[in-house]
Order: structure tokens, then sequence, then C-alpha cells
């Protein structure tokens, strides 16, 4: 049970650094890793931690590793470490899929591919924003 509360101590602290290091706060977060802003209240906390799909989006959306939301107090990996464990951090099957799938194509179509998604991406934050205003209306 020790164990587990000192983990969610590491977990909350790592999440407030990276409050201090990005300057968003909670709700910024919640929105970046696409949670609720109670689950990312809960992680500041020691609450709770993040883990399984939320653990990947919150490394993704911080460009932290996993492991680095676990490491207590002081223990900071060097940059050759975090450079080495990029490179040695297995994808799973659907980005394998997609990384070979893009290997095959075209530069152009690279380049339009990126393009694109980054649009899309852009249009999907302007949803969530949009269903979160209504969401905050409705519950005025």
């Amino acid at each position: 049970m020790n164990g587990m509360k000192e983990e969610n101590q590491n977990f909350a602290y790592r999440i407030q650094l990276i409050l201090k290091l990005t300057g968003w706060n909670l709700s910024e977060l919640a929105r970046r890793v696409t949670v609720s802003p109670q689950a990312t209240h809960q992680w500041s906390r020691g609450d709770t931690t993040a883990r399984g799909e939320r653990l990947k989006r919150l490394s993704a959306a911080t460009g932290k590793p996993s492991h680095w939301f676990f490491l207590p107090p002081g223990e900071e990996p060097s940059e050759e470490e975090l450079q080495e464990l990029a490179r040695t951090t297995p994808l799973d099957d659907k980005e394998q899929a997609l990384l070979a799938l893009f290997n095959q194509m075209p530069e152009a179509e690279k380049n339009r591919l990126i393009v694109h998604a980054k649009g899309v991406l852009k249009e999907l934050d302007l949803l969530k924003g949009d269903v979160a205003d209504i969401i905050k209306n409705i519950s005025n």
C-alpha cells in the first residue's frame, strides 16, 4: 500500500512539473490528453495515476516517456538516456502499420498526409472546445 502511495506522489509531482514547464493548467492538460479535467485534477493530487492508453496519450502530449511520470523527484534521466529510450520504445501494431504504409509513399504524398493530419487534429481540438463550451453552458 505504501509503495502505491509513493507512486501516486511521484506521479503528482511530475504532473505539477509538466504544468510548470509548459505553462498549461489542468484543463489544458486534460484537453491535450483527451481526458476529463477531473482526471488531471486527481493525478495532480496523487489520488490516481494514468494507466494504459491514458498514459500513452499523456506521454505523447508532453514528450516525456511513460516511466518518467513515476520517477521520484531528483531522479532525472540524462538526455542520452531519453534519446536511447525513444529509439527502443516499441511501436504498437497500429503504429507499425501506419509507418509501413507511410514509408511506401512518395515524398510529396508524405508531406500532403502530414499537412492533412495536422488539419484533422486542429479541427478535433476546435470541436472539443465547442463541445466543452456547450456542456459548460448547459450546466450553468
